[in-house]
């Protein structure tokens, strides 16, 4: 939905001139894709990676064969008989889009994914041995427009989780406004926006939801709404518990402004950090992070050692063009900054949005929607970020050559720490698979097109979450 999106985009077909009969050309492809069908069949598969459609209609998990050399195979649907949230009529040039990190969980033998349009959260079974899903039940999510999920087992449980769903509500956002950018936008409405406007209220529904889930039986329960948030610094974009459990980091949209070098509406996010009681379930001590100029905190990491979080931002001022990734540290009585990078090629919009960290701790990852690229930063024992590349770059990869801007999400590493997956999930519909070099450096090696995803343009789908499992 950022700034890239405003450009308009034109594909081109050519016209080939036909060298063989129909009949020759049908027996080709025949035996083309028996040959691939076979070279599929003699491959060991090592895993599945999982995604969800998120659609204008209703929403389904795409399961994907992951073989050992990182090749990606046959895929399935799974219907949630529950509506995506994607909405090409929305938001003005934007299509609908809109951002968040952990739409989908994998607890157990169960995953669990969000249907932003449905407002609720489906519980499928897993079946580990061959990757295919069972829908066991939908759960309302709490709120509107559920978006990221995360969860801690119970302390001295052996099946018993806590779950908490961040409801975003919507992404409110004004667009254009400056000399020569065309007429000022503003979504959802002007009077959203104005002083003392809609932004200033705490909603209900923009939330985040405990949930009791019991991964032996699969039931998930809903407990009781932990916090709500107001417009101005937008509903959550991300949840995630640290890694002992102890505190749930929750980050927000903030409201952003976009086509504008003067973004004059533009509202900071946040991350918030709450203590988190594993034996009640309640949250307490907020404390959050907020920065001028600093908008769209979509995805972060805790660190896997320290209390640090790695955040990545995509609206941002002229000031502040070096602030794609924050690197914040909680203290337990504040949330503070420790210092920040700029990610791709110096000061370009790239629009970094999307965070992982690799199995061993020591690289962090970096997708930016805009420049379509992943960039790379080593991370040491204290939960310090150091830049891998020279000023004024960063070391990035690349996603395919042509692929419009606006268009890279999630990312998921192999357990192995050898395969990076990329999602392609506004425009292209695509998946990309990544070589990982020993230093960490990475090498795109292929794409896959999600064959369930049927219809074309911008923002048909809006794919949202990627995991995976070993078999």
């Amino acid at each position: 939905m950022k700034r890239i999106i405003f450009t308009v985009l034109i594909g081109m077909m050519g016209v080939a001139t036909a060298t063989t009969s129909h009949a020759q050309e049908f027996a080709a492809n025949v035996e083309a894709k028996d040959d691939a069908g076979s070279a599929l069949e003699s491959k060991k598969v090592a895993g599945y990676l999982y995604t969800s459609l998120n659609g204008e209609g209703t929403n389904s998990v795409v399961a994907i064969e992951r073989y050992e050399d990182g090749t990606l195979g046959k895929q399935r649907s799974f219907s949630t008989r529950s509506k995506g949230g994607a909405n090409r009529a929305a938001g003005g040039d934007a299509a609908g889009d809109f951002d968040s990190q952990g739409a989908i969980q994998i607890i157990e033998n169960h995953l669990l994914v969000v249907n932003a349009g449905g407002n609720t959260v489906s519980v499928f079974g897993l079946n580990r041995s061959n990757g295919s899903l069972s829908l066991k039940k939908n759960v309302g999510s709490g709120g509107t427009r559920p978006v990221s999920i995360t969860y801690k087992k119970k302390p001295g449980s052996q099946s018993e989780y806590w779950v908490v769903v961040g409801n975003q509500w919507n992404n409110p956002n004004v667009q254009k406004g400056g000399s020569g950018e065309g007429k000022i936008e503003m979504y959802p409405d002007a009077a959203f926006h104005a002083p003392g406007g809609g932004h200033t209220q705490v909603l209900a529904d923009r939330n985040i939801y405990l949930f009791s889930f019991n991964a032996r039986t699969g039931d998930l329960v809903p407990v009781r709404s932990l916090d709500t948030y107001n417009g101005t610094n937008g509903g959550p974009t991300t949840v995630a518990f640290n890694n002992d459990g102890s505190r749930l980091a929750v980050a927000t949209w903030g409201i952003a402004h976009f086509g504008t070098a003067t973004p004059t509406h533009q509202k900071p996010s946040r991350v918030y950090v709450y203590d988190f009681d594993a034996r009640s379930g309640n949250v307490d001590n907020e404390r959050f992070y907020e920065e001028d100029g600093v908008a769209g905190s979509i995805g972060f990491n805790w660190d896997t050692r320290t209390q640090n979080l790695f955040v990545s931002n995509f609206n941002l001022t002229e000031s502040k063009r070096d602030h794609s990734l924050t690197v914040l540290r909680d203290t337990g009585k504040s949330v503070e900054k420790v210092a920040y990078f700029g990610t791709g090629q110096g000061a370009d919009i790239d629009e970094a949005c999307w965070t992982i960290i690799s199995p061993s701790g020591d690289k962090l990852y970096v997708s930016s929607f805009g420049g379509n690229l992943i960039s790379e930063f080593n991370i040491n024992r204290k939960g310090a970020v150091t830049k891998v590349g020279r000023a004024p770059e960063t070391a990035f990869t690349l996603r395919k050559n042509g692929t419009p801007p606006g268009d890279t999400k999630d990312m998921f590493i192999t357990p192995d720490g050898k395969f990076m997956y990329v999602l392609g999930a506004y425009q292209t519909f695509t998946v990309s698979k990544f070589d990982i070099a020993r230093t960490g450096s990475l090498a795109l090696d292929n794409e896959y097109s999600v064959e369930s995803a049927t219809e074309r343009g911008a923002g048909a789908y809006n794919f949202l979450g990627l995991a995976g499992i070993d078999i």
